[in-house]
């Protein structure tokens, strides 16, 4: 009887350990354009530029609006929004809930659009084009449309 017990005990054991590791192997990093433009507006909302730095071509967005010096340019942006969040008229936190948001992915480019759900809203779209360089995404132009 006792050794019925022990086989049945070892065989719950290994059943339980088989399913953990089968549970392990199912975890994936997950880096869609959309996971791109989170971490892209989390560094930003944090000052962490070097951070930034990873998720955006500062140079190609900033040029196509006619910065001199497009990386001063989106710093001074950034830390301009980042004050402006101090006031308790604005907030540096970017509302993903107030957005119906859609990602199109074709190839090695994708978008990444927020429309904004409030009809009275001053920006009604948020529109994200991404590149795919070196299997990573990153940000090559930011569009506001009114």
């Amino acid at each position: 009887m006792e050794n019925k017990h022990s086989k049945l005990h070892c065989i719950i054991i290994m059943s339980a350990l088989m399913m953990f590791s089968c549970a392990e192997n199912r975890t994936a990093i997950l880096e869609t354009p959309f996971v791109t433009v989170v971490k892209l507006e989390s560094a930003e909302q944090c000052l962490a530029f070097d951070e930034a730095m990873q998720y955006i071509d500062v140079i190609q967005v900033y040029s196509k609006r006619g910065a001199e010096n497009p990386m001063e340019d989106w710093k001074s942006f950034i830390k301009f929004q980042h004050s402006l969040g101090r006031d308790k008229k604005f907030t540096n936190t970017f509302k993903y809930f107030d957005y119906d948001i859609e990602e199109t992915i074709t190839s090695n480019s994708a978008v990444v659009c927020f429309k904004e759900k409030d009809i009275n809203s001053p920006i009604k779209k948020i529109i994200y084009g991404l590149e795919k360089r070196q299997n990573k995404w990153v940000v090559i132009s930011i569009d506001y449309l009114k």
